[in-house]
């Protein structure tokens, strides 16, 4: 090894965000609550446990991601000790401990994490609880995260079957979860399939928030794009269009959406138009 390569030391760590006076007074209030909680009912109390999780959850809204994940793997042990391993309660500490480790870039724990929260939750709440549902979402979102693409499909479709099923037949969490299913077909390279989502969005936008809503706009640009992306370049054309026209009518014509729209439709006129 050269002098140089000796002499090298490890990248440091980024520093860690700066806590304001505000957000120091609220830190300083969850310690003595925890504090006190140890104090005056024990380590063990489901009290002292839910204080525990408070301070984690606030040392992690503020970026101090590796102090969140101390208290929180601190409190899965807890929990499940304490409580047993198939409590609610444990399951959440879990759930927020994967969080924090997607968060600190620990990926692969997070999703192992993940993989049995879900098992869990299945298992002890029902496929239709809502712990269920987010914890699918989470982990069809991790997924995709980090390139397992038939497997983030697999599991989007599930959550796109569980909200048509436990949630009113508009709820927009449904449409929420179609345009996850369509950017997960689109990482796979499933273009048709995709395109099929995007279709079922726009029909579902007009049907829940009506032909001229911002959303529904929204729709029909996300469509147009979707259709150049497939090579179907007269479709994109034609809707395309009509985007401009509702970008006018429902934005103005100064609108920086409404020029943004009459210049991908010069961009993308197709070869004769």
């Amino acid at each position: 090894m050269s002098e140089q390569e000796q002499q090298e030391e490890p990248p440091a760590a980024p520093p860690l965000p700066e806590i304001d006076e505000e957000t120091q007074v609220m830190i300083d209030q969850h310690l003595r609550v925890l504090e006190q909680s140890i104090q005056v009912r024990g380590e063990d109390h489901p009290g002292t446990l839910r204080a525990r999780a408070d301070l984690a959850m606030t040392y992690w809204k503020i970026g101090h991601h590796e102090k969140a994940i101390e208290l929180e793997e601190q409190l899965v042990e807890d929990s499940t000790r304490i409580l047993g391993e198939e409590h609610p309660e444990a399951l959440t500490a879990r759930s927020n401990l994967a969080s924090s480790y997607w968060t600190a870039g620990r990926v692969e724990e997070a999703i192992e994490i993940e993989e049995a929260v879900l098992y869990d939750a299945e298992r002890l709440l029902g496929e239709d609880h809502l712990a269920t549902l987010t914890a699918r979402s989470n982990l069809a979102y991790s997924y995709s995260t980090i390139g397992r693409k038939e497997d983030a499909i697999r599991v989007q479709r599930q959550v796109v079957a569980d909200r048509e099923r436990v949630l009113e037949p508009d709820d927009p969490d449904t449409l929420d979860a179609l345009a996850n299913l369509a950017s997960a077909y689109w990482n796979a390279d499933r273009k048709d399939d995709a395109v099929a989502v995007e279709e079922a969005i726009l029909a579902a936008s007009e049907r829940i928030h009506g032909a001229e809503d911002i959303e529904t706009l929204q729709a029909r640009v996300s469509l147009a794009s979707a259709y150049r992306a497939a090579g179907r370049l007269e479709d994109g054309a034609a809707l395309q269009e009509i985007v401009v026209a509702e970008s006018e009518r429902l934005l103005g014509n100064d609108h920086p959406a409404t020029r943004m729209a009459r210049k991908t439709r010069e961009l993308n006129q197709p070869a004769g138009g």
